[in-house]
């Protein structure tokens, strides 16, 4: 007879053949998301000679004004866009150029209609170009485009595309690839369940699920690093298999703002010129008593006289929460224009400013990094041993099959069909 095709025996089949499509795919996310991870500390360690200042002996950090001036003459076609100001005295300054003449942000240059009908999207906003600077001196340090920052936009490429040109194609690939780990997380983790209820009393049948039996074969030890790792890590990689399609796919996106209620802040971003305009030490200043925590800040200065000045406060340090504060000026009365508190914001607001964060494991600084690491390092190892347990199981089941074949009896004759034979009496007569 054959075994009863139970729920159970149909999900473990599913939870197979819906991972062995996967594996490759997955396999690459995970590393390259294993990898992504520590991206700037390990770009600040490689690159601390142009990351890191030494401050002469009872210097000052120069007026913004002026470290304007001074870089904007060295870079003769571009114009400062933004400066990002790090917690620490020791580090550089970030100042992010786009060419003169360029808003790169929100308008559509020439020739973009045609662009558009081809591809069906509108091109993105153009990014600033960063350099790191002495703030004590105004010396540009270097291209923040280092060897190292490259080498993880790449990676960041193979995460999200495949490193495949047409995004569209790779995003496709890698959004699928996202259901396929969203399904074999709950699959896997009802398999994790002791198959009978009746039994969920007893410690030992949910001991098998949370200890690897180092001492036991190699294919027990590789279906317990599977089983067991798996679970640990369900919780942040189901997260990750959860917001990944949001940078895949814009129905899933529009679909996860909508669910948690986003609306767009509308703002007054000109205001009327009225004489010079405040220097930038004073709207910082009023930005620190608004927002009064030790962080890094971000200065967004606009291109037109009539724009507004955007100041962005982070905290940082170990448990630090990845929220950003904002805060809107009139550059010349100094007014706050906008006060955009994070803790203020309701939970829907919070949870969509704070999707990368969330996807990459900054909501609470290093200590949530740290844990995504191992779930993203545990990640990585699933689809191996995924594969292994197949391939073991195979090797099994031709192994039964010849077992079977070989130890199958002859079928003895009865002695009475014997005696009975037409055959054997004449022989025996003769």
């Amino acid at each position: 007879m054959s075994k009863k095709y139970t729920f159970r025996k149909v999900l473990n089949d599913l939870h197979l053949w819906v991972g062995l499509p996967c594996t490759l795919v997955l396999f690459i996310m995970c590393l390259t998301g294993t990898m992504y991870v520590f991206n700037r500390e390990i770009t600040q360690w490689v690159d601390q000679d142009k990351f890191q200042v030494s401050a002469p002996a009872q210097a000052q950090i120069l007026p913004i004004s002026q470290l304007i001036s001074i870089v904007e003459k060295e870079k003769k076609d571009s114009r400062v866009s933004v400066i990002q100001i790090p917690e620490n005295t020791n580090e550089a300054w970030t100042f992010g150029f786009l060419p003169k003449g360029k808003k790169g942000e929100g308008k559509e240059p020439a020739g973009v209609k045609a662009e558009k009908g081809k591809q069906g999207k509108a091109p993105k906003k153009e990014k600033p170009k960063n350099f790191w600077v002495n703030p004590y001196t105004g010396a540009i340090q270097g291209d923040a485009q280092t060897p190292t920052v490259k080498f993880f936009a790449s990676t960041l490429q193979l995460h999200r595309w495949l490193m495949i040109e047409n995004h569209d194609i790779g995003g496709l690939i890698t959004g699928i690839a996202c259901f396929g780990m969203l399904f074999l997380c709950i699959s896997g983790f009802i398999l994790w369940l002791p198959a009978k209820i009746s039994s969920w009393k007893k410690w030992k049948v949910w001991k098998t699920g949370l200890v690897i039996k180092t001492d036991a074969s190699g294919k027990r030890l590789n279906f317990d690093l599977h089983k067991t790792l798996g679970f640990y890590a369900f919780v942040f990689v189901t997260i990750m298999a959860l917001t990944g399609p949001i940078f895949a796919y814009e129905w899933y996106r529009d679909g996860y703002r909508n669910l948690f209620g986003f609306k767009a802040i509308e703002e007054n971003t000109e205001v009327a010129v009225t004489g010079n305009a405040i220097v930038f030490e004073k709207l910082i200043a009023e930005a620190n008593r608004v927002y009064p925590y030790t962080g890094a800040l971000r200065i967004n200065i606009p291109k037109k006289a009539e724009g507004t000045v955007s100041i962005q406060k982070n905290h940082s340090g170990f448990f630090a929460s990845a929220g950003t504060d904002r805060i809107v000026f009139n550059p010349y009365s100094g007014q706050a224009l906008l006060i955009d508190r994070f803790s203020e914001k309701p939970f829907g607001q919070k949870m969509t400013s704070l999707t990368k964060a969330i996807h990459t494991g900054e909501i609470f600084g290093t200590f949530t990094k740290i844990l995504y690491f191992l779930a993203c390092l545990v990640a990585t190892s699933l689809p191996i041993t995924g594969f292994f347990i197949w391939w073991n199981r195979g090797k099994s089941d031709k192994g039964k099959a010849k077992t079977k074949v070989a130890a199958t009896p002859s079928i003895p004759i009865p002695a009475r069909a014997v005696r009975r034979s037409p055959v054997m009496q004449a022989s025996v007569k003769s």
